[in-house]
């Protein structure tokens, strides 16, 4: 699979479960914090398919210094206490 193919699927998913998450945001809290740790995970993902140097730019407004053995918490918050 090509680095687009992947960017457009990371994208779906997180539109997907972007609308789950806007519906079930009254209906059970328990099931909607299942949900919004899966669209966080989902948005991380299409952010680390897109390309690097301009998350560094964006973010962090210098230039990409990328270190690939780096762990992925870079684009990831800390997975929040239950």
């Amino acid at each position: 699979m090509d680095n687009d193919t992947l960017i457009n699927q990371a994208r779906d998913l997180y539109a997907a479960l972007h609308v789950e998450q806007n519906l079930l945001s009254i209906q059970n809290k328990r099931r909607f914090d299942r949900l919004d740790d899966l669209v966080t995970h989902a948005y991380c993902r299409y952010q680390r398919r897109l390309n690097r140097c301009v998350l560094c730019y964006q973010f962090r407004l210098n230039d990409c210094f990328r270190d690939f053995c780096e762990k992925r918490q870079r684009f990831c918050p800390a997975k929040r206490p239950r």
